[in-house]
């Protein structure tokens, strides 16, 4: 059996997770579904697939991918819960001003959607980070 468990907003099949499960949900108690826990180390893993699934979508090029990767690793580690204690930047993108609370898919959703409204693709926001410390 397994389990599908939607990481961000749906419909996004690329932030879907299958899960297998040891045991079949109607051995289970109401309301005592398995907790699947997730690392820091598991989600970065997990973000930089769903972003390079995308990119790939978007641009069709493995060469943007690589320079988001590198743009992001520089802003966060990929990590979704990164905090800039000297501005409102915040998660894997660092925006400013986004909420704490928001979904791991959807940082990644937010994050591209910037880069293509003000640079065009990932390789042009990594050159001006290059140039400037930031994007």
């Amino acid at each position: 059996m397994a389990l599908v468990v939607f990481v961000g907003t749906l419909p996004h099949a690329v932030g879907a997770m299958f899960l297998r499960a040891q045991i079949s949900i109607t051995e289970m108690e109401p309301c005592k579904l398995p907790i699947v826990m997730t690392s820091i180390s598991q989600m970065k893993k997990m973000a930089k697939q769903i972003a390079r699934g995308k990119v790939l979508a978007t641009y069709k090029s493995n060469h943007e991918w690589k320079s988001l990767f590198v743009l992001w690793d520089r802003e966060s580690r990929w990590d979704y819960t990164a905090d800039n204690p000297h501005s409102s930047a915040y998660g894997i993108p660092q925006m400013l001003n986004m909420p704490k609370n928001t979904p791991m898919v959807k940082q990644i959703d937010l994050g591209l959607k910037y880069i293509k409204h003000r640079y065009g693709t990932p390789s042009k926001a990594l050159a001006f980070h290059n140039a400037n410390g930031w994007y």
